[in-house]
């Protein structure tokens, strides 16, 4: 019985050691946090700018791209900018699948420091029409896997391209 008991606590530690994610310095768009939620994330790095030009840039950026987007957070001297946004996902029609058009909500925050900015797209859900209601992107299903798929593809696309022209319009910003 002695010997049982610190091979059982051998067995335990080996499961928990192949169950536990390996930490990694890569970072993944999009990354699960450790509540199972999809975030989007990316650091950029600007060059020789100053913390108050990126800041400057990422904030024009929002104003200019979705101007009936909600900044809740705007401050220059710590260079953060959170926004709230809502926007459209078009789904076509198929043969196995009616389409339709989702408004998904996010939160969109960016930090600057050091040349460079940290752009996260975060709290990410789906709005039900008319109820007011909202489901989290990881939980949200259609009538069919194949369906799902498609959404969550199509989401993908869309937020990696919100990505891509935040990073446009901040780090190849042209002065005049």
């Amino acid at each position: 019985m002695n010997q049982l008991i610190p091979l059982i606590s051998l067995c335990c530690l080996g499961v928990i050691a192949v169950a536990s994610p390996k930490p990694t310095n890569a970072l993944v768009i999009p990354i699960q946090t450790p509540d199972e939620k999809t975030v989007y994330s990316e650091v950029v790095d600007c060059g020789s700018v100053t913390q108050l030009d990126v800041f400057r840039r990422a904030r024009l950026w929002i104003l200019q791209s979705v101007p009936n987007d909600k900044l809740l957070l705007n401050d220059k001297e710590t260079g953060d900018l959170v926004s709230y946004t809502t926007f459209n996902v078009a789904l076509p029609r198929n043969e196995s699948f009616s389409g339709g058009v989702y408004t998904v909500s996010c939160v969109l925050t960016i930090e600057c420091a050091n040349r460079k900015y940290r752009s996260s797209i975060s709290h990410i859900e789906v709005l039900q029409g008319g109820s007011g209601k909202s489901i989290p992107f990881d939980n949200f299903r259609l009538q069919s896997e194949a369906a799902t798929k498609q959404f969550q593809t199509e989401m993908d696309r869309l937020l990696k391209t919100k990505m891509e022209e935040l990073k446009r319009h901040v780090k190849d910003y042209k002065s005049f």
